[in-house]
């Protein structure tokens, strides 16, 4: 129920949603001034969510901060969150999205001997398709590129960050239960989900990847000229406050 209620909510708080909504009603209403009114609203959102600088100073109070790599111990595992690839069945291929630094980020953290063995953990994200596994698809990803099975353990139950933390945290009391982990995830999902690894009482160091916060710069087409993509790091963003959140009220953190 929470994992849907989750999916309805960003939903309904989207800007995308909100955007369409009030043209929607500025289409259809008779009036002439709550039509106008609609549409400055509609606009002042629009503007408002598009905005480069803007986020960007949002993002950078909100992202964990980066870590050093020369600063890193050795860990036994390195817990490697899902949620960066889907599989093309047409192609039969995995196909990475623009969160992926955190799968390239553990690849180096492996090769270079930082980690023993890469604990997957994603199962599906989607309401409807329960059986697609990202982890199961990673793992044979990772077996192409000469890493061998015995160190790669995949999770393919969870659903969301909680659950993430949940079986992982049972996996390695019930395995390994003096482990000592680095936990890998996008920066600005990191805070939910060091969080909810560290309340299920596991032995995690935070390392972020995938960063969308910048130096500020004062350019004029940071500062003035609109940018569609923002919207969409917008709605990232928002459904990161809202799990936080979320996750807070319902104790997970």
């Amino acid at each position: 129920m929470f994992f849907l209620f989750s999916k309805i909510l960003l939903f309904v708080i989207s800007p995308f949603t909100w955007i369409f909504v009030l043209l929607l009603f500025a289409l259809f209403t008779k009036k002439t001034n709550r039509k106008r009114n609609y549409l400055i609203i509609c606009t002042f959102i629009l503007i408002l969510f598009s905005n480069e600088f803007l986020f960007n100073e949002v993002e950078r109070k909100w992202e964990a901060p980066p870590s050093k790599y020369e600063n890193l111990d050795k860990y036994d595992y390195a817990i490697l969150l899902g949620g960066f690839s889907s599989y093309d069945t047409a192609y039969s291929k995995v196909k990475f999205t623009e969160t992926a630094d955190r799968f390239c980020q553990t690849i180096q953290l492996y090769e270079q001997k930082k980690v023993r063995k890469i604990l997957i953990s994603g199962g599906s994200g989607s309401i409807l398709h329960q059986d697609e596994t990202e982890a199961d698809k990673i793992k044979d990803f990772l077996k192409s590129l000469h890493v061998p099975e015995s160190d790669i353990i995949m999770e393919m139950t969870s659903r969301n960050t909680h659950e993430n933390a949940l079986n992982t945290a049972s996996y390695l009391k019930k395995h390994d239960v003096k482990a000592k982990c680095v936990l890998i995830t996008s920066a600005q999902h990191m805070p939910r989900a060091y969080g909810c690894f560290k309340k299920e009482g596991l032995n995690v160091t935070a390392y972020s990847t995938n960063f969308l916060a910048f130096q500020r710069r004062y350019d004029l087409d940071i500062l003035v000229i609109p940018k569609s993509y923002i919207l969409t790091r917008w709605e990232c963003l928002i459904k990161e406050w809202v799990g936080y959140f979320s996750y807070k009220i319902a104790g997970y953190l």
